[in-house]
């Protein structure tokens, strides 16, 4: 008893000395950001498939003084992103530990500023530049030999840079190490391509040795797959493959008319019997996911239920069902969400302004030569039903740069309709709303206000677009 009467107090005091545990992951941010109540978000890329991001880990919004404080119990090591209502702003790279203070202004976040703990990672992120994927158009004008010498002497100063980096995170500069491999595995598989076009020359035949590099890039599939540039150029790798084998497929079956539901069949079994192990998972949901995003109801059936049933517990299931949950929002007969945006005069037109007509909105850009291409056959059609007065033409630019549009307005005095600037080009809420990630883009709003085909036919469809034109008069 005697003993038990004097544990209790010292007891008591190692409960009352013990510190409280503070939150594994701080982040401080002082953004200028014009729209003050607007959230911050967390997303898990490793967990992202798509140009669109959902499902966040996260959301916290700014106190008083406009001051974002985000904290989380626990993360995975990765690379994370913080957007502000939905729109992108920063990668970073998040672990146990972090407490670090970013300053900086939503228009410009590519001047972020980090500093604090986890500082140096993000910073290393930023600058990490060895064989960048913007090299690629670079390197097809070099000799083969150039071009061997040039991609070793690139990779060992990448792994320099690396190694003068050990005091950073283990597992961050792991990650280092397996982007960089993938690098020169796509330098080295794009390379015979890129040359070939390039010089004219039937066939460009890189040593074994060189070859070997995109076998050690799917080597580290596990760590690499957790990021959105890994996943990019081993989609990369499957274009570059598929194509090569379709081109032998055509050519060996001249008179095979190859359709969709052919098509994706041939992408699919490509995969399942082609790819490596480690890739079919990603793969097969990034194809699932174009199924869904551009090729119909039909492809979706050829692919997505496929690796449904191959991969049940997939790290992309949650981020497929939240695309499909998007577009059933855009189905036919739901109201057609706002467009608005800039006339060449600087007012400020609206899609409901046309309530009580039929709307043809065609999404475009001055650089994108699919979409001029559509204009003789746009300005056909318009002629034809200059006497409609309940059909409107509205063609909303995405053009990054305002100028280029106006000049192209002034170029073309006969391209008449309603013409609109959207503000934020892909982050615009156009965009945005009606998951836009491909242009030309059609899209039919009824006189009731409702979307009557999010992917309508193109103006060169012919009868295709005229007939839905009609049923809606």
């Amino acid at each position: 008893m005697k003993s038990t009467f004097y544990l209790l107090p010292l007891m008591a005091l190692l409960a009352c000395g013990k510190a409280e545990q503070g939150p594994a992951v701080k982040l401080t941010l002082h953004l200028e950001n014009p729209n003050k109540t607007a959230n911050i978000e967390v997303y898990d890329m490793s967990e992202q498939l798509g140009h669109d991001l959902f499902n966040p880990v996260a959301s916290f919004p700014p106190d008083s003084a406009g001051i974002y404080t985000i904290t989380l119990d626990s993360v995975d090591f990765g690379i994370y992103m913080l957007a502000v209502d939905g729109k992108e702003l920063s990668d970073v790279v998040l672990y146990d530990g972090i407490n670090m203070q970013i300053k900086g202004t939503i228009e410009k976040p590519e001047e972020l500023v980090f500093s604090g703990k986890g500082a140096g990672e993000n910073q290393f992120f930023t600058d990490f530049k060895a064989l960048p994927p913007s090299g690629m158009n670079e390197i097809v004008e070099l000799e083969k030999a150039e071009f061997i010498q040039k991609l070793d002497s690139s990779y060992q100063a990448g792994i320099h840079q690396i190694k003068k980096a050990d005091s950073l995170n283990t597992a961050f500069l792991q990650l280092g190490e397996t982007l960089l491999k993938a690098r020169r595995g796509m330098y080295a598989s794009y390379y015979p391509i890129g040359r070939s076009r390039f010089s004219e020359e039937e066939e460009i035949v890189l040593p074994d040795s060189i070859n070997a590099y995109a076998t050690d890039a799917i080597a580290v599939a596990e760590n690499g797959l957790k990021t959105a540039e890994y996943r990019s150029i081993v989609s990369n790798f499957n274009r570059w493959h598929f194509n090569d084998a379709y081109k032998k497929y055509t050519e060996a079956h001249p008179d095979e008319e190859i359709g969709l539901k052919k098509y994706m069949e041939m992408k699919r079994d490509f995969i399942l019997e082609e790819e490596d192990d480690a890739l079919q998972e990603y793969l097969l949901a990034q194809l699932s996911l174009d199924a869904i995003n551009y090729y119909g109801d039909e492809a979706v059936a050829l692919v997505y239920d496929i690796y449904q049933e191959k991969y049940p517990d997939s790290q992309f299931k949650a981020y497929l069902e939240a695309v499909n949950k998007k577009w059933e929002k855009l189905a036919k007969g739901k109201p057609a969400k706002e467009v608005e945006g800039t006339a060449p005069d600087g007012s400020k037109v609206k899609l409901s302004d046309f309530e009580g007509k039929v709307v043809y909105l065609d999404t475009w850009a001055t650089w994108c030569g699919p979409c001029r291409g559509e204009f003789p056959a746009a300005k056909v059609l318009k002629e034809e039903y200059k006497d409609q007065e309940d059909l409107i033409f509205m063609y909303a630019s995405i053009d990054s740069d305002k100028d280029a549009w106006e000049k192209f307005l002034e170029n073309d005095p006969e391209f008449k309709g309603v013409h609109l600037y959207m503000d934020g080009a892909w982050q615009s809420d156009l965009c945005n709303d009606y998951m836009i990630r491909a242009i030309p883009r059609y899209i039919l709003i009824d006189k009731n206000g409702n979307i009557a085909n999010v992917k309508a036919p193109r103006p060169s469809s012919g009868e295709d677009i005229r007939n839905e034109i009609n049923a809606l008069l």
